[in-house]
């Protein structure tokens, strides 16, 4: 696997620009906060997953690492096992395209948007592309296979992987604030994710899938809540 060392922004973006890299580390310990610029410098371009080291016990350059567009933060010191899990779990949800063919060609539509497995893209009404994490698009592919259910926290983690973030056990609730940033028309009156006080959170719109085949595409049924 291609592994380069770059020092500037100027050198990522050409890196990012001539190949195609699995995965984006960030060490936040020497950069600090230029590292949330950085991460958000390479978010507005490419959707490449990105692993940030945090200094320990620094919950608030967690928050902010996952708000500009970290799939993940890591703290020294660094256990090289865990450290290797967290990367390959990043990379394999990034190349989540290679299905079976089936699976590969279905598309979720709800709200006027469609959500695309094979090129792991949300469209809005008139086809533009929304750019989404790793872990916001888990997140809206957990909604969408579930509307209407309700779903905490924890399954919300176990499905997207979003919390492991170490000290971070209400990451969701940051991803969730983001991609409510993307999907809603008023994200402080969200209409599509509603939450539930003490409960977690629901999609509340109709979602239908294609999946290549008319015969298999009707609408997800929604579940009562209890």
């Amino acid at each position: 696997m291609l592994t380069k060392v770059v020092h500037t922004m100027l050198q990522l973006r050409r890196h990012l620009y001539r190949s195609r890299y699995h995965l984006v580390i960030i060490d936040a310990v020497c950069l600090r906060y230029e590292a949330i610029h950085l991460c958000r410098q390479v978010r507005t371009s490419d959707a490449v997953p990105i692993l940030m080291i945090v200094p320990p016990n620094d919950c608030d350059l967690i928050v902010q690492a996952l708000g500009a567009g970290a799939d993940d933060c890591m703290s020294p010191p660094l256990s090289v096992p865990e450290f290797i899990a967290r990367a390959n779990s990043l990379i394999r949800r990034a190349s989540y395209a290679h299905k079976p063919p089936r699976e590969r060609q279905t598309v979720f539509t709800f709200a006027g948007f469609r959500l695309s497995l094979m090129k792991r893209l949300l469209l809005d009404s008139d086809g533009q592309v929304i750019g989404l994490t790793a872990a916001e698009f888990d997140l809206l592919l957990a909604f969408c296979r579930n509307p209407g259910r309700l779903m905490g926290r924890e399954e919300l983690l176990t499905l997207t992987h979003a919390g492991l973030a170490g000290p971070m056990s209400r990451s969701i609730d940051v991803h969730v604030s983001r991609l409510r940033q993307k999907i809603e028309a008023d994200p402080q009156q969200p209409r599509l994710i509603k939450t539930v006080r003490l409960g977690g959170y629901v999609l509340t719109a109709d979602v239908s899938i294609d999946d290549g085949d008319a015969r298999n595409s009707p609408a997800v049924p929604r579940h009562p809540q209890t």
